[in-house]
């Protein structure tokens, strides 16, 4: 009796295991989250029409890089076989014999024409393109006035660059290429904190964020990661453009955490603080200093190019053209466009700096916030200005920041990799087409 009950008892079991068995084939398990297939989904709020309207812009922006440069040639060749250059110069030396001085008389003359004949390119890229693709805000008097402002300063910064900088090149005319880089990232230095003290404020109100929880969270996770912080500045940007944007600029005591109202207006409170987070993290990760020492670097071996090739060209024109050397202001268009046309062939180079340092970033903020999906929202709102999906080749060597695409996997693949997270961040909403996207 006993061993026909053990039979029984052990019959029961194995027909429960089976039982089991069958009913977890009919029932399937929760599927594993899939990083591509969640942005393929994401990206499915964006409309076909607003992507070509977007790759439209982008590719509007590569024509005009061509086209200035090409332009910058020209003006060049005019200005140095028409003899106006040589001209310029003498009225400088007419004026004071003091070379320092001559930069003061010769650039301004040079800056003004130039910034005339250049203009018509200005209000095509500046107005004419970002009202095309609906991302400007201005009308043409407040775009004009704007011009008009940026002129002004850049007309005196570039002066007393260049005053300096040929400073550099008269004391040392076979190595001014060493001294000239460092006077370049020096500069940089200075406007990046000049920048928020005086620049920034001639064209934008920056206020301090109202007061409330999020502000609160701003400075907390700035805290939490190393800034010290104690207040955030809202920009009005909207007032000029219709994208969002936030930063961390300045140094040395100027350093400012400032995000644009269209931030606000546009984007959830968690997409918010992750933009914060991804600017932060410049600042912590120290992005601008690493971007001037490698900025330091091109610019030693361009201008060292620039160089050989300035002095091949002036022994075969520069009698013709007026210009006596290297160290003559006269020969300055030459050596712009020469400059130019480095810069412009090694782009790829200073772009892909960017772009490393903004997926740095971006990675920081999804690990400072551990919401990746609210960081996905703020990708796709560039989606208005940056192409969605590019082919492999431009988004390696043109794009400047990772595409939409290559944002939102990224922070979908975070996601992936953290599965006791994702009932916590599932929480955010995923965007809609228009709502909170681009």
């Amino acid at each position: 009796m006993t061993l026909k009950r053990f039979i029984l008892g052990l019959g029961i079991f194995v027909a429960c295991i089976a039982a089991t068995q069958v009913v977890a084939e009919l029932v399937p398990a929760e599927a594993a989250f899939d990083a591509h297939d969640a942005t393929e989904v994401f990206l499915g709020s964006v409309s076909a029409e607003a992507e070509t309207n977007t790759n439209g812009y982008v590719d509007a922006g590569y024509q005009i890089m061509v086209i200035a440069v090409v332009v910058d040639i020209i003006l060049a060749l005019v200005l140095l076989r028409f003899g106006f250059a040589k001209k310029w110069r003498e009225i400088a030396e007419r004026i004071t014999r003091r070379k320092f001085l001559q930069a003061f008389i010769y650039m301004p003359i040079y800056l003004a024409v130039t910034m005339v004949i250049l203009a018509p390119l200005s209000w095509y890229q500046g107005y004419y393109v970002e009202q095309k693709f609906g991302l400007s805000n201005h009308t043409l008097v407040s775009w004009l006035i704007e011009f008009a402002q940026s002129s002004v300063i850049s007309l005196i910064v570039f002066t007393l660059f260049i005053a300096l900088f040929y400073l550099i090149v008269r004391a040392s005319p076979t190595r001014w290429w060493i001294w000239g880089s460092g006077l370049v990232v020096s500069f940089f230095a200075f406007l990046m904190f000049l920048g928020p003290l005086v620049i920034d404020p001639i064209f934008n109100e920056y206020k301090p964020m109202d007061e409330g929880p999020l502000k609160d969270r701003i400075i907390s996770l700035a805290r939490a990661n190393g800034m010290e912080a104690d207040d955030v500045k809202q920009v009005d940007q909207s007032k000029q453009k219709t994208r969002v944007s936030a930063n961390v600029s300045g140094i040395f005591g100027s350093s400012r955490i400032a995000l644009d109202d269209n931030l606000l207006i546009r984007a959830k409170p968690s997409a918010v603080e992750a933009v914060m987070g991804h600017e932060i993290g410049h600042y912590i990760l120290n992005h601008q200093w690493k971007t001037m020492a490698y900025f330091a670097l091109i610019f030693l071996v361009g201008f060292a190019l620039v160089s050989g090739i300035f002095g091949v060209i002036v022994r075969r024109h520069g009698e013709a053209w007026g210009v006596r050397g290297i160290d003559d202001y006269a020969g300055f268009p030459l050596l712009y466009a020469i400059a130019m046309v480095f810069f412009f062939v090694t782009t790829p180079l200073f772009n892909k700096l960017t772009y490393v340092h903004e997926a740095k970033a971006d990675i920081f903020a999804i690990n400072a916030t551990q919401n990746p999906d609210a960081w996905a929202e703020v990708a796709l709102l560039t989606a208005e200005y940056r192409k969605l999906r590019p082919p492999q080749w431009e988004e390696k060597w043109l794009n400047h920041h990772p595409s939409p695409y290559a944002r939102i996997y990224m922070a979908k693949q975070w996601k992936a990799e953290h599965p006791e997270l994702i009932t916590k961040v599932s929480s955010t909403v995923e965007p809609s087409a228009g709502e909170d996207s681009g």
